[in-house]
């Protein structure tokens, strides 16, 4: 097959790609959408300079794109806002070097360079790059497994997703160094590489998304709540033999509620009772026995309760978020827990509630 076919049907893949990504419109996406729209903007520039040789690939290595540099630093920040750090405005400058190589891009395809040591300082940080890249790509990966939760799919998933993507890279840095494979070919072999890329990407703005058919109430709850809640109704037992002052419980219970009203911890997704136990300083135990005697409750579902409280106080205040990006900044990891628990609490769903205050929302604009 021809380079200009496979250019073609993977600018089409990532086209497709791009629109079933953006579908989602979830926060945690973006930077993929922006990696999807650099491929696509990558392969669009190298068919034209394909089509500028006359079908000759010679250009491509004479004037490659500028493009390339955004991926690395597009899955550096993706893997910072999955660890939960704050972006800020440091964080462009990863996207510097970039704009500087654009720059000499543009001067040397549109506007021509009549200086040859430029051409040649432009091609010789092409032949740095696949070590930049490579960097980016080691780095994030190493972030991602130091700090694992392997109770997180959409981490287990982009981590494959930066094995996959770095293997490729150093195959094909031996293969095309090394001379062990015709240049065309490998070429090609790349570029349909991307489709494998693809499913990733589509794969990890998916992974939220319940299975058709599947009950998500049932069958899809987080798997630590429902062992830590099973754990807690087999202590109550024995807190029938167990004896706490009552003033204690209430003292207690009262430190965790001023806890979660004014640090609002119950937003970090996987906040356990070990934690909460550290910070009022008792033991795990008496924790879960003066919730589950003065609140009668389990730590779970009172978490999850204030979870659901700071998300309709954020969709009163903005019923424009889209749900599935707020439920997450809430600290629910799971789709149907939190739909669960939005039902429990209100006895409608989410997408009913957000619909009702936008028609409110619309009904006192118009008066």
């Amino acid at each position: 097959m021809e380079i200009s076919g496979a250019f073609l049907a993977v600018i089409l893949e990532a086209v497709l790609s791009f629109f079933l990504i953006k579908k989602e419109n979830s926060k945690k996406n973006i930077f993929l959408i922006l990696y999807i729209v650099t491929v696509i903007l990558d392969l669009l520039y190298e068919y034209f300079i394909f089509n500028l040789g006359h079908g000759s690939t010679f250009l491509i290595d004479q004037y490659p794109s500028s493009f390339r540099l955004v991926k690395g630093p597009l899955l550096f920040l993706t893997g910072r806002l999955l660890l939960k750090y704050n972006f800020n405005w440091k964080n462009y400058f990863h996207f510097l070097p970039f704009f500087v190589v654009f720059i000499c891009n543009i001067i040397v395809v549109f506007i021509g360079s009549e200086s040859q040591s430029f051409h040649r300082f432009y091609l010789w940080i092409f032949k740095i790059y696949p070590f930049y890249w490579v960097s980016y790509l080691i780095v994030t990966l190493t972030e991602q497994i130091r700090r694992r939760n392997k109770e997180n799919p959409f981490q287990k998933l982009f981590i494959q997703f930066l094995c996959f993507v770095l293997t490729l890279i150093f195959t094909y840095m031996i293969c095309g160094y090394g001379g062990l494979v015709d240049r065309e070919l490998l070429r090609i072999i790349y570029t349909f590489s991307f489709f494998v890329q693809f499913v990733f990407l589509i794969r990890l703005t998916q992974i939220d998304k319940p299975l058709s058919g599947v009950n998500v109430v049932n069958n899809d709850i987080d798997v630590n709540e429902v062992t830590e809640t099973l754990t807690e109704h087999k202590k109550s037992r024995k807190y029938k033999n167990s004896v706490l002052s009552k003033d204690y419980i209430a003292n207690t219970n009262n430190r965790l509620i001023e806890l979660l009203r004014n640090k609002k911890i119950y937003t970090k997704e996987d906040l356990s009772m070990d934690d909460i136990s550290n910070m009022i300083h008792i033991s795990k135990n008496h924790l879960s026995q003066c919730i589950s005697e003065g609140l009668e409750t389990t730590f779970y579902d009172l978490i999850n309760k204030y979870r659901i409280e700071e998300f309709i106080e954020q969709i009163n205040q903005n019923p424009e978020q889209q749900i599935s990006e707020l439920y997450y900044q809430c600290g629910f990891r799971s789709k149907a827990t939190f739909y669960k628990y939005f039902k429990q609490e209100t006895g409608v769903n989410p997408n009913d509630y957000r619909r009702k205050i936008l028609r409110e929302k619309e009904f006192h604009h118009d008066y």
